[in-house]
């Protein structure tokens, strides 16, 4: 069942509309304080200024700005950053009073520089100067490369170096030295020694170099000791290769005796030859 309240169609009195006036107009006004004071605080807020210190490089000086990051800050200040440029606390980084601001400002050039390379030094044996002797046969001679270099320079202090490429202008030539090695052994001139395998042998005829089989002459490897080679043999002395032989290859002497018992007392055995 519905019931009917006249009241509620019944037209507002005078002082029911002023009432309601009243409030219109005290919401209103609420609203419109309420908006002003957000905008104080937005100006206010915008209007904050910043004591700072900014330091490039090796330079620092005061700055004072209202912007808000440390980037717009620089560029207000007449100062924009390179890409590579170092920012500390960092160029996106909000700003606060009293801060220092730090830039590092990093510089890269290609630098092309003329080189000096050295030259090597090669000692060369020679066999007519005595050991521990030596004597310049020819003097060493720096090259010259043109080297292209990639530099970086932070707050104008080189930090790296990296070489892009190296043109050669000129060879570098090699000092040559000669070195002697010739010693002696009881007044004979050698320059190398080795050991051989010994054997001995007798009989006469004529040696592969035409001469007669005597005692002062040995059998060789022509490829070891050529042939008409002087070599001082440990325990006989001076001896000349004349003669070769079917077993005699490589390291392996034959030494002519005056008899077969010689040749039977000497048997086979290790020598040190001193050869020229």
């Amino acid at each position: 069942m519905t019931y009917y309240r006249p009241e509620f169609f019944a037209e507002k009195t005078k002082e029911q509309k002023k009432r309601g006036r009243r409030i219109f107009l005290t919401l209103v006004i609420s609203s419109i304080l309420f908006t002003l004071v957000l905008a104080g605080l937005y100006v206010y807020a915008s209007r904050v200024t910043y004591d700072l210190t900014v330091q490039i490089d090796h330079s620092s000086a005061p700055c004072k700005t209202r912007q808000k990051t440390i980037e717009t800050a620089l560029t207000e200040a007449g100062f924009r950053p390179g890409d590579l440029d170092i920012i500390e606390p960092g160029r996106n980084a909000r700003l606060e009073d009293g801060m220092t601001i730090r830039v590092q400002q990093v510089r890269i050039v290609k630098e092309e520089i003329e080189e000096a390379t050295d030259f090597k030094t090669v000692e060369e044996e020679d066999r007519t100067m005595k050991k521990g002797e030596k004597k310049t046969f020819r003097e060493g001679k720096p090259g010259k490369d043109l080297v292209t270099y990639r530099v970086t320079y932070t707050s104008g202090v080189e930090t790296d170096r990296e070489v892009l490429s190296r043109q050669t202008l000129a060879e570098p030539v090699d000092q040559i030295i000669h070195v002697g090695v010739i010693e002696t052994i009881n007044g004979f001139a050698y320059t190398r020694r080795e050991v051989f395998q010994s054997t001995a042998y007798t009989g006469g005829g004529r040696t592969a170099t035409g001469t007669h089989a005597r005692v002062g002459e040995i059998a060789v490897d022509p490829r070891v000791i050529p042939l008409g080679t002087t070599v001082y043999v440990e325990g006989f002395g001076p001896l000349r290769a004349e003669d070769t032989g079917g077993a005699i290859k490589g390291h392996i002497i034959d030494i002519y005796m005056s008899s077969k018992s010689a040749c039977r007392r000497w048997g086979r055995r290790n020598v040190t030859v001193y050869l020229p």
